[in-house]
């Protein structure tokens, strides 16, 4: 989504469009990727150096209750943000480093609409995550594969 229409629904809900959303927008709308709120905290103190963290961590939850941003989950990381686009879009999350790709190929209607029918639930949108490890880490982890008992790099210690 690009940063005027994000800017423009921030309008149409009645909110202010202060200088650190307007930056937010800015670097969210024009990200190649999924960004987490550290990025997006680095990225939008280059347009309002004094913006703060917690500015940063409440506008992105606005952001998203305002269905202009979604989570992306990143099991055991740190949550990242992705813009909603227009064709939805699933991701396939490496456990080793994290990488995240998305993919558009989905055939999961015929299965909502069987849902939808048998639960009496009227399904709005779904989201897939798949997760595994890339080629490179399979790799890696062939070439020198894990000591017994060691937790992969995402999983929280404990």
């Amino acid at each position: 989504m690009r940063p005027s229409m994000m800017r423009e629904a921030l309008r149409t809900q009645g909110l202010k469009l202060t200088r650190a959303r307007a930056a937010m927008c800015e670097v969210l709308g024009t990200a190649a990727g999924h960004l987490h709120v550290a990025e997006v905290h680095r990225r939008a103190r280059r347009i309002v150096p004094g913006i703060g963290l917690a500015t940063v961590y409440r506008a992105m939850e606005l952001l998203a209750r305002l269905g202009l941003i979604r989570p992306v989950h990143m099991e055991h990381r740190h949550r990242h943000y992705a813009p909603v686009e227009a064709v939805h879009g699933h991701h396939l999350v490496c456990t080793g480093c994290g990488r995240v790709v998305e993919f558009s190929d989905c055939r999961v209607d015929r299965l909502a609409r069987s849902l939808a029918r048998r639960t009496g639930y009227r399904i709005d949108a779904h989201s897939i995550e798949l997760y595994g490890r890339c080629r490179p880490c399979q790799e890696s982890a062939q070439a020198a594969p894990r000591t017994r008992g060691a937790r992969p790099r995402w999983a929280s210690a404990t």
